[in-house]
């Protein structure tokens, strides 16, 4: 497999090399004898990719292999985003779902994530699928048809998607002030007051799904301010949407006075908000404004939120704050996702920029974060600013270790040390979470959580505390241990 990475979420590598219209027919093939072939008859696959400039390529590939197991009806969506083809396998109620996209990774990547059927709930495929699909890899041929087939036509559904996102946001507004309208006045208010915002969606091409979904809800195209607007290959900052990089759209609402900056990756499932410290703030402010109407009506539509357990400790305040319980997963949208399915949550998170509202799609939807975030500033008539200052303020660090030891050691290996570091540690500690890794919350609410990569030989490691001199202490701390004898074991 090369360097090839078949993970819970896809599969993805570097074009030309690991990641080749070979790797796409394996997969797609594997996805139908794994998964599409035991579906009732007759099948329907929703197919799409996101802005990288490779993606038609291997859309063409999929397309073929999909005809050459019989599956016709195919509907092709063209570029498109993550959030857009999950709601779309529940629109249109296929039996699944073919993206190609590399998420946030640099240009030179691409690859594939599959999207259960919508009787499945139309999310990233299972756990158990993909692993399937793991050990299925090397038995499967290793070459691709030679019948090459037309892609279907286009098929738009931008409006549709942008009107349902409206709608379920507004009843989701409904339901926890108890007011029935409150939404759809809250969005006339947006209209009215027309915010002015700015859009970092890494290219031209990825621009436009976000304005479309402004301009759907009333904004003025005058009031909406592009970044990056050439080609993908031109984009002035790394793909991945982290604050630290988006130094160009923060000076922009700086510059123009502007209410809001929203930057995206490429498959636009995560929002990041200028001038905001953290990618973590967005869907704590999402959740905390619909907490707030629950607060005012004492009505509690909201009572669980499913989070993964490297997301910030703000939650666990915005619990105690909201009477509400927070559920915390193994890391990876997937494992979020089922907690909600278990517990029937219409809520959940990820730390990196992802809100999940359930009723749209099951998964982490840029445009319902940017709705909540919208409403938010409306209906409190603050900015995003004052809104920011009303929470406490954390402080993340992350950060990892490349290890050269025998994958059967690795476990032992991790236990060991981290044996050593609770040890060294426990009169400090309050608790020991070990459903991923190690997750260690000491008596001052800090954290260290390590564990090990899905998908490279790494010990992940992310610290949260008050203040960064902690975190990084932490980091250094654990860092220390790990790296004694390392290559001994």
């Amino acid at each position: 497999m090369s360097d090839l990475i078949i993970s819970l979420s896809g599969i993805r590598g570097i074009v030309g090399k690991s990641f080749t219209q070979i790797e796409a027919s394996i997969a797609t093939n594997l996805f139908f004898k794994i998964y599409l072939k035991s579906k009732e008859q007759p099948q329907k696959i929703i197919i799409g990719q996101d802005i990288k400039p490779t993606g038609k390529t291997f859309l063409q590939t999929v397309t073929n292999v999909l005809y050459q197991n019989k599956i016709e009806n195919i509907i092709n969506l063209g570029i498109t985003t993550l959030p857009i083809m999950q709601w779309a396998v529940r629109y249109f109620k296929a039996s699944g779902g073919i993206f190609i996209t590399a998420s946030h990774n640099p240009i030179e990547y691409n690859g594939i994530k599959f999207i259960s059927s919508y009787q499945n709930g139309a999310g990233i495929l299972s756990t158990s699928m993909m692993q399937k699909i793991k050990d299925a890899w090397e038995q499967e041929p290793k070459n691709i048809t030679a019948d090459i087939k037309e892609l279907p036509s286009e098929t738009l559904c931008i409006d549709e998607y942008n009107r349902d996102v409206t709608g379920k946001v507004e009843k989701i507004i409904d339901l926890c002030s108890g007011k029935v309208g409150k939404g759809e006045e809250i969005f006339l208010k947006i209209k009215e007051k027309q915010p002015k915002i700015a859009l970092d969606a890494c290219s031209k091409e990825g621009f436009k799904i976000p304005k479309s979904f402004l301009i759907s809800i009333g904004i003025e195209e005058e009031n909406i301010y592009s970044i990056n607007m050439k080609e993908l290959s031109e984009c002035k900052r790394r793909l991945e949407p982290s604050p630290v990089y988006l130094t160009e759209l923060n000076q922009t609402v700086e510059q123009h006075n502007l209410d809001i900056g929203f930057a995206f990756d490429p498959d636009q499932d995560r929002l990041v908000i200028m001038p905001l410290y953290s990618e973590e703030l967005t869907p704590i402010l999402c959740a905390k404004f619909l907490l707030e109407l629950q607060k005012q009506s004492n009505i509690k539509h909201i009572k669980n939120i499913a989070i993964n357990l490297s997301t910030s400790s703000l939650w666990e305040y915005m619990a105690e704050e909201y009477g509400i319980e927070i559920i915390r997963t193994r890391v990876g949208e997937i494992n979020v996702v089922e907690a909600m399915q278990t517990h029937s949550l219409s809520l959940g998170a990820e730390g990196n920029g992802g809100i999940i509202l359930k009723d749209v799609n099951a998964g982490r939807n840029s445009t319902v974060a940017m709705a909540l975030i919208l409403a938010y500033m409306i209906w409190s008539n603050q900015s995003i600013q004052e809104l920011e200052s009303q929470l406490p303020k954390y402080f993340m660090v992350k950060d990892k270790i490349a290890i050269s030891i025998p994958q059967e050691k690795i476990s032992k290996f991790l236990n060991e040390k981290m044996n050593t570091f609770t040890e060294q540690n426990k009169n400090e500690i309050k608790s020991l979470d070990t459903q991923d890794g190690y997750k260690i919350i000491f008596k001052d609410n800090s954290w260290i959580h390590i564990r090990m990569s899905n998908t490279e030989p790494i010990i992940r490691i992310i610290a949260e505390s008050g203040n960064t001199q902690t975190a990084n202490l932490l980091i250094s701390n654990f860092k220390s241990i790990i790296l004694i004898k390392k290559y001994s074991q």
